[in-house]
């Protein structure tokens, strides 16, 4: 994967964690609460600084309760609200 596209999928999957997060309302301290990971990991998720493991999409889409698929990808299912 280039950088560039590395950049492009980190920032794509940081504008739907930000989505997912807004719609249940949750800061970002309650959701890496919630999830079990550190506000600075989510915070670098969000801002599309990094792409997350693939365990870490499973703790983000189980605790906002969203495909892991569409928050990885923007695939599969969509959450209704999108």
């Amino acid at each position: 994967m280039t950088r560039e596209v590395g950049r492009l999928a980190a920032h794509s999957v940081g504008l739907r964690l930000k989505a997912a997060r807004d719609h249940r309302g949750y800061t970002m301290l309650e959701l890496a609460e919630r999830c079990g990971l550190s506000h600075s990991t989510v915070n670098v998720i969000e801002k599309g600084q990094k792409t997350p493991r693939t365990d870490t999409v499973e703790r983000l889409a189980r605790a906002l309760d969203v495909p892991r698929a569409w928050l990885a990808y923007g695939d599969g299912e969509r959450p209704e609200w999108v």
